[in-house]
C-alpha cells in the first residue's frame, strides 16, 4: 500500500456499537470497507474479515451471556507491513486456554460444538493475543502480516 510518490500508507478507522446479533452485518460491512480503503489482496482481507467475524460472533453470542449487552469496539490500523486488528469489549474476563479445541477428525455431523472460532483465527492471523482490559473486559489483537508488493 502505497501513495502516489511513494509514500507510505498508514489508515487507522475505528467503529463500535452493541454486542447484540443484528450488530454483526454492521460490524462484518465496516471490515469489509476498511480491508478495501486500505487497499489489501484478496487473501489478506479474506483473513481479516473471517477473523474478525469469528471473535465478533464469538463476543455477541456468549461473552455477555447472562449479562446485559455491552459494548464491542473495532479498531484496524494498517500500513505497508501489516493489518492491526483490535476487538475490546466490556464482557467478564475471557480466558481462550478454556475454550475447547475443535474436533477436526470425527464425521461432521458427529462433531461436538465449539472451539472452530478460535481455530480458524489462530489459522488465519499471524499473531494473536488475548488480554484482560483493566477495569472489566477483553482485548484481543490480531495482525495478519502483508506480503511485500
Amino acid at each position: 500500500m502505497s501513495r502516489a510518490g511513494g509514500q507510505a500508507l498508514s489508515l487507522c478507522r475505528q467503529t463500535s456499537c452493541l454486542a447484540v446479533p443484528a450488530s454483526l452485518g454492521t460490524l462484518l460491512a465496516f471490515l469489509e470497507a476498511t480491508c478495501k480503503e486500505a487497499g489489501l489482496d484478496d487473501e489478506a482481507a479474506f483473513a481479516v474479515r473471517l477473523a474478525g467475524e469469528e471473535a465478533c460472533s464469538n463476543i455477541i453470542n456468549h461473552a455477555y451471556r447472562g449479562t446485559e449487552p455491552g459494548p464491542i469496539l473495532l479498531d484496524v490500523r494498517c500500513d505497508d507491513a501489516q493489518v492491526v486488528l483490535l476487538i475490546e469489549d466490556r464482557a467478564p474476563v475471557f480466558k481462550p486456554a478454556d475454550a475447547p479445541p475443535p474436533d477436526l477428525t470425527g464425521d461432521w455431523e458427529q462433531r461436538r460444538e465449539g472451539g472452530l472460532g478460535w481455530h480458524l483465527i489462530r489459522q488465519m492471523m499471524d499473531e494473536v493475543r488475548h488480554e484482560q482490559v483493566a477495569g472489566g473486559g477483553n482485548r484481543l489483537q490480531m495482525v495478519k502480516r502483508l506480503r511485500a508488493h
